[in-house]
Order: structure tokens, then C-alpha cells, then sequence
């Protein structure tokens, strides 16, 4: 990591824990009002039964099975192609920013966000897409001077995402869950899931791992809870299908390209029911 972006994200950072206010401590109980927000790995793009197509929203997504184990009445604004923006303040369509969904009697909030502020999911959608054709991507369709400020920025945006939430929902268990490992570690292509060229995969391997060591920050810093779900390295999207949490290029079961599918939703929410009957 450059350490000019080190220390602006340790800068940011810093800055936020000053002002972090604790997450509710409370239990979530059966029948509480959760509101689940984020991007498209929360959403369940693809994932059937898609409930509303403008988001890509999946009625079998992380949300949705949570709220059934767990007995709680969801609200679930979960869109895909959300950035922060798009949760504090932004409107994405016809739907407003999704802390609107947000009120007094929230008593649980689930966000999966950031990634798309710096281009992660559509970098690896296009250096995918050039590699399967011999090609390279970085100095073309991706740039890594630009990556590195959109990281450098990311920090102070997830702090205004977690003080959003808290301003509209004071009461609630708020709980970070981040992407799940997309790229294998190893940095090696595997196609046709990843037919990324090495040196395109090396570096978005690296921004895959720089985004987790934000979020993980981030939440630290606003102390709300953290769910670990990206540290795994046997469900990327390299591994046998029957064992993938993320499909690749070219899906083996119903998802986006290079986004979780049905089994990873269900272990995405396995670990958040296990984070609050832990912490409950």
C-alpha cells in the first residue's frame, strides 16, 4: 500500500474515532424492526427469487434469511450500484437514500457498502472481460493512481455512512458486513472464472485487501459491530463450483458476474446470526 494512502486512511480514521458513538449493546429480540441497506452484495443480484428488479434485490438474499431465522420484520432497501452517497443522501432512480428507511424503532441495521465508491466490482467485471481476449487492463479501462485516492477517500465516507445511520436509528445494533472474498489470494488466474491477466489480478487481489483493512477500520473506529467475512480462502471464486460463495465470468449457479450467490448469502447470514446471539 503507497504511504501516502496509509496515512490519509490512518488520518481519516483517526478523525472518526474522536466522534464515534457505541452501538447499541441491546439483543435483537423476534419481531424487531430491521432495516437491511448496501449495494449488491447485499442485494442478491441474480439470486432467485428476484423481488424487485431495479435493485437486483433477491428475496433469498442475506436479509431476507436473517429475518427468517431470527424472526424480525425487514425493511430491505438493499440496491444494486449503491456508494455511500447513495445511502446518506443520494436517490438511485425512483428510490430515495436508503437511510430514509431508517426510524426510531430500528433496533437492527445491516450495511454492505464502499466498494462500489472506488470501482472495485466493475474493475473486475472489465479486466475480466479484456483478459478472456488476451488483454490487459491496467493503464486502459483501469488506473491505479485513481483507485488509490478513491481508497484514500473511503475511510471519511464510511464515517458519514455509520453517523447517518445513527442519527436516524440511535437505538439500533448496527452491524458492518463486508464483501466476501472475491479474487483468490494467491493472485493466480484460473480460467474461465478468472481469465484476468496476471498483473491486472495481482493488483485487484491487493485493492480486495485493502478494502477489507478499511471496512474493518472503519467499523472499529465508529464501533459498531464487524462480521469477518472476507478472510476465507476457500469460496472465492477460483475454487470448485460446488464450494464457491462468488461466482466468477462465467456463473456455475444464479448470480451476478463475480458476485456472491446462493451459498454465500447463506453464509454471509449464518455469520451475522452468530455475531449477535454472541454479542447479544
Amino acid at each position: 500500500m503507497p504511504a501516502r494512502l496509509l496515512v490519509a486512511i490512518s488520518l481519516a480514521l483517526a478523525s472518526v474515532a474522536l466522534v464515534a458513538r457505541p452501538s447499541a449493546a441491546q439483543s435483537v429480540e423476534p419481531g424487531d424492526r430491521y432495516v437491511a441497506l448496501g449495494h449488491s452484495f447485499a442485494s442478491g443480484a441474480v439470486i432467485p427469487p428476484v423481488v424487485d428488479e431495479s435493485c437486483a434485490r433477491s428475496g433469498n438474499n442475506y436479509a431476507h434469511l436473517v429475518a427468517r431465522i431470527l424472526n424480525l420484520t425487514l425493511t430491505d432497501v438493499t440496491c444494486a450500484g449503491a456508494t455511500t452517497d447513495d445511502i446518506t443522501s443520494a436517490s438511485q432512480g425512483v428510490h430515495p437514500p436508503q437511510a430514509d428507511a431508517l426510524s426510531l424503532d430500528t433496533k437492527l441495521v445491516t450495511v454492505t457498502i464502499g466498494s462500489n465508491d472506488v470501482g472495485y466490482t466493475v474493475a473486475n467485471i472489465a479486466c475480466s472481460a479484456a483478459g478472456k481476449d488476451g488483454l490487459g487492463c491496467l493503464g486502459t479501462s483501469l488506473h491505479p493512481d485513481e483507485m488509490d485516492a478513491a481508497l484514500a477517500a473511503l475511510p471519511a465516507k464510511m464515517a458519514m455512512t455509520f453517523a447517518a445511520i445513527r442519527a436516524k436509528a440511535p437505538d439500533a445494533r448496527v452491524v458492518l458486513v463486508p464483501d466476501l472474498r472475491v479474487l483468490p489470494p494467491t493472485a493466480r488466474p484460473c480460467p474461465p472464472s478468472v481469465p484476468m491477466q496476471p498483473a491486472d489480478l495481482r493488483f485487484l487481489v491487493d485493492v480486495g485487501d485493502k478494502l477489507h483493512t478499511i471496512m474493518k477500520r472503519s467499523a472499529e473506529a465508529a464501533n459498531v459491530d464487524y462480521v469477518e467475512t472476507y478472510t476465507t480462502k476457500r469460496h472465492h471464486a477460483c475454487v470448485a463450483p460446488a464450494k464457491r460463495w462468488i461466482e466468477g465470468q462465467e456463473p456455475a449457479s444464479p448470480a451476478a458476474v463475480f458476485h456472491p450467490n446462493e451459498a454465500g448469502m447463506k453464509a454471509l447470514a449464518n455469520s451475522i446470526v452468530r455475531d449477535l446471539q454472541r454479542q447479544s
